[in-house]
């Protein structure tokens, strides 16, 4: 793998560009401008939520399977402008 570094602005302009013209954009301008801000370690756990604010509905691991797209790279499929 190949790492280069690109300037900011370039990731914005790809950005934007994916946004306009993807259902599902390859990178989002939020993501760039987290990375931008050093936004790059996770937070730390949390403590836990009061039983009011838990969850009631649990989902198992094959309803989420279920919900997400098939698994492969992007395609032509992923533009605004394919049916």
């Amino acid at each position: 793998m190949v790492v280069v570094p690109w300037p900011v602005w370039a990731q914005f302009a790809l950005a934007q560009l994916t946004e306009w013209t993807m259902k599902v954009p390859l990178v989002a301008k939020a993501q760039v401008r987290m990375l931008a801000e050093g936004v790059t370690d996770a937070a730390p756990p949390a403590a836990s939520v009061p039983d009011d604010l838990r969850p009631r509905r649990k989902f198992t691991a094959e309803q989420i399977r279920e919900s997400l797209p098939e698994a492969g790279g992007f395609g032509w499929k992923d533009l605004r402008v394919s049916r």
